[in-house]
């Protein structure tokens, strides 16, 4: 899929919920439970890990609500089950709200719960540079996903048109991009941990690419403002409990080990805490991301094509008025 076709089905899709918004869909609430925040995430990884921490630790639920996962693989898809109504926060890409608030959709994010890109580009061993993927297949999750956007900015920092010089395809992630990738379907790949180091371990492939230091909002608590406003106290509760798992997984890498053991990935103790260790330094203190760091996000989604200029400011896509006082 293109990136202009990407868009426009992005697009498309929204113009339709914000139809079904105008009916009234979006006011229900936690599927009828103000005790229960129902959060979309990608289940695969560990990018949304301040959510799967605030689960796996139990604070959350000391706190007094549940968190009910749900696994997506398409941010637009889970955008409009926000504005739908039929899911609550959506932990995903800082483009989705863009997006969705220049259509006229009332979205914004709540906190930051990544600010580092959380995929890598694996590929055969063969294969030297990202140059060489000139004329060959490289598969992200899905269009329009965190994935597609790094891979974007790996082909275009390498001098290529992704559109035009290579043919990129969808993988999905977990075992089907795994099963990709070894089948030989694809030469490449983007891939999260653990997917990553499961690969590697095949002694098949290599990382061909990765910038774990640049700094990206990669994963915000999205959120429809007029839900936001109905449900203030249990927007909030979730985002401490992200706050507060986050802090004492930092603190204490074990322990953080244990709560990730519930995610029932296929590793050892010892490669779980190494890839836990790496993924929670991505989560920023006070779930805040640096307004530098929020418009070179959005400059990227400009350059790949997700977004058109003009793009919102700071204070437009944020509220960080319901996270925890420091």
């Amino acid at each position: 899929m293109t990136i202009l076709s990407r868009v426009t089905a992005t697009v498309a899709a929204l113009a339709l919920a914000a139809t079904a918004t105008a009916c009234g869909s979006s006011s229900a609430g936690s599927g009828g439970d103000a005790k229960t925040i129902r959060v979309e995430l990608f289940c695969s990884g560990l990018a949304p890990i301040a959510a799967e921490l605030a689960q796996n630790s139990g604070i959350a639920a000391q706190k007094g609500i549940t968190i009910k996962p749900m696994c997506v693989t398409s941010g637009s898809t889970a955008t409009n089950a926000l504005i739908g109504g039929s899911a609550d926060v959506f932990m995903g890409d800082i483009g989705h709200v863009v997006l969705a608030q220049k259509k006229g959709v009332k979205m914004r994010a709540y906190a930051v719960a990544n600010d580092r890109f959380s995929y890598l580009m694996v590929a055969r061993n063969d294969i030297a540079s990202v140059k060489d993927l000139a004329g060959k297949k490289v598969a992200v999750t899905a269009p329009g996903t965190l994935s597609d956007t790094e891979m974007q900015k790996a082909a275009l920092d390498a001098g290529l048109n992704p559109k035009k010089d290579l043919t990129v395809v969808s993988g999905g992630a977990g075992a089907t991009m795994q099963a990709e990738l070894n089948g030989g379907q694809v030469v490449a790949g983007m891939t999260s941990q653990p997917d990553t180091l499961q690969l590697l371990r095949t002694g098949k492939f290599k990382v061909l690419w990765q910038e774990p230091d640049y700094h990206y909002v990669d994963i915000v608590a999205m959120a429809d403002q007029d839900w936001v406003s109905g449900h203030q106290d249990l927007m909030k509760t979730f985002l401490a409990a992200m706050d507060e798992a986050s802090a004492q997984a930092k603190a204490n890498p074990d322990q953080a080990t244990t709560w990730m053991k519930k995610q029932g990935y296929k590793i050892s103790d010892a490669d779980l805490k190494t890839i836990v260790a790496e993924a929670v330094k991505s989560v920023p203190d006070g779930l805040k991301a640096q307004d530098a760091v929020v418009k070179s996000s959005t400059d990227l989604l400009v350059r790949t094509g997700f977004l058109t200029a003009p793009v919102p400011s700071t204070q437009d896509i944020f509220d960080y008025s319901l996270l925890p006082a420091k």
